[in-house]
């Protein structure tokens, strides 16, 4: 859901996938249109601990040249921890992961049949990341703005660590 620059030297598929997303973008954001954006900014986040969850987002940010996407901003979380990156298989692992912690909404389902659809090659990557949704404790409803100064490991073991 990010703003990628899309390339002839992709495929049609990933090119294809790109222009689908974007072209669902203001449905999507129709959906969620009730969400607040974050008070915090991009310069605070930086300013946090190092280690923290809004400095390692920051970090995430600068590194892939991005912009923060007001009422989306769980999304770039998911990435800093998840651990995925911004290629069309990590984005799509992305929408799997929550989808397996319980996030049934449009939505997910939407893009996760079209990945599924586009690319058979990664279902072993999306299985994957579904059942690492479905064995996390529940985390896809989180207001994850509060815990920006909180360590980024221990939201990671707050999802992932033992039940």
């Amino acid at each position: 859901m990010h703003t990628q620059i899309i390339t002839h030297r992709q495929s049609f598929r990933e090119r294809l996938s790109w222009r689908i997303a974007y072209a669902l973008k203001p449905l999507y954001f129709f959906l969620r249109r009730n969400r607040k954006a974050w008070t915090i900014t991009f310069e605070e986040m930086q300013q946090l601990p190092q280690g923290s969850l809004g400095y390692d987002l920051a970090a995430f940010l600068t590194r892939h040249k991005l912009a923060i996407m007001p009422q989306a901003e769980w999304h770039d979380v998911y990435h800093v921890l998840f651990g995925y990156e911004t290629n069309i298989r990590d984005e799509a692992c992305i929408q799997f992961v929550p989808l397996g912690n319980g996030r049934w909404s449009l939505p997910y389902i939407a893009c996760t049949l079209v990945s599924a659809a586009f690319y058979p090659e990664f279902w072993p990557d999306f299985y994957a990341a579904f059942q690492r949704g479905r064995s996390a404790h529940k985390f896809h409803d989180w207001d994850f703005e509060p815990l920006l100064a909180l360590p980024t490991k221990e939201i990671r073991g707050r999802i992932f660590g033992a039940r």
